[in-house]
């Protein structure tokens, strides 16, 4: 409270980036439970009580994570949160976060095959789990797959929509992996999709309708 006493938000670079980073951690931590983003399709449950979700080896992920309530681990990230707060660096107060806390909380080491590692009662789980497809390869969401991949090490997938300024769409009848995600694992937002607002026919969902 006495960091956001001082904090000018209409100054601030990222503000709201930076105050989702502190309440998703705030919330999480009193009352326990799964944080996702909005742009992640969940296809499975994630059987972890206390889970970071790698996006890459040695690096964590602030997009989805999952504890019980009153965890240490949440409670200390709150403090350097204030401890090392800087809005000019992006993503100085979520992955970058979440990444050095669980640094000094465990012994990081390079992912075997998919396999999670394990460290005190933290769970932190292979980059399969959720990013199997990765930022830099997000446009493939988009895209029309010969073959469709399984996805069956993955609990959930995240869609990369910061990375989408080109405004790309979930198009009804385009065949894109993202529409077949979208019906079958997210049938009431696709149906959605196909009646558009007050029953008339769009048929598209924008980076912005989350």
């Amino acid at each position: 409270m006495h960091l956001l006493l001082q904090i000018n938000a209409s100054a601030e670079r990222n503000w709201l980036h930076i105050s989702s980073d502190a309440s998703r951690l705030a919330i999480i931590w009193k009352y326990g439970g799964i944080y996702m983003d909005t742009d992640v399709i969940s296809i499975r449950p994630i059987p972890e009580e206390n889970f970071l979700a790698a996006q890459a080896s040695r690096y964590s992920s602030n997009g989805i994570f999952g504890f019980l309530p009153h965890h240490p681990f949440l409670w200390e990230c709150m403090e350097n949160f204030v401890e090392h707060y800087n809005s000019d660096i992006w993503g100085n107060q979520g992955p970058e976060l979440m990444t050095r806390m669980l640094r000094v909380w465990c012994k990081l080491e390079d992912f075997q095959e998919v396999s999670d590692l394990r460290c005190l009662n933290i769970s932190f789980l292979h980059p399969q789990r959720f990013y199997p497809i990765s930022y830099r390869e997000w446009r493939r969401y988009y895209e029309v797959w010969d073959t469709e991949p399984s996805f069956n090490v993955s609990y959930a997938l995240h869609l990369w929509n910061h990375m989408n300024q080109e405004g790309r769409a979930v198009i009804r009848g385009s065949n894109t992996l993202v529409e077949n995600l979208y019906r079958k694992h997210c049938p009431r937002t696709y149906r959605d999709l196909i009646k558009g607002p007050e029953g008339s026919v769009t048929g598209e969902l924008g980076p912005g309708n989350k």
